[in-house]
């Protein structure tokens, strides 16, 4: 039977590969929408949040996130059919943070109330 972190880490690399595969595949046009960088900022939100779960440690999964973040511009750009972005690799990193934000927030509520374990 697999415990509940090996099925956080299954999750996480599932959640990576959707990501890596949705971000290459090819599009009719650009979207420079503001819609565009909340996804950015809510996908990477829970890749890190996820990765967490998985890995227990914040700032490596942290830095993990945020690179990977980065290889994908990297790739996209390397495409024909899409473009590299700093513009999304700043919301992918503002993702990050508020990914980061939330779990210490968390952390630091349930230390108060006594459920952390």
């Amino acid at each position: 039977m697999w415990s509940t972190r090996r099925w956080f880490q299954l999750l996480f690399y599932l959640l990576l590969l959707t990501v890596l595969v949705l971000s290459l595949l090819p599009i009719d046009q650009p979207n420079f929408s503001p819609n565009d960088k909340v996804n950015h900022l809510l996908a990477y939100a829970v890749l890190l949040v996820s990765g967490y779960l998985a890995h227990r440690h914040l700032g490596w999964v942290g830095l993990f996130v945020v690179l990977f973040g980065v290889l994908v511009e990297v790739l996209q750009g390397l495409t024909a059919y899409r473009m590299f972005s700093f513009a999304d690799m700043v919301a992918d990193s503002a993702g990050v943070a508020l990914g980061c934000a939330g779990i210490l927030v968390t952390k630091r509520i349930f230390k108060k109330t006594g459920w952390e374990h």
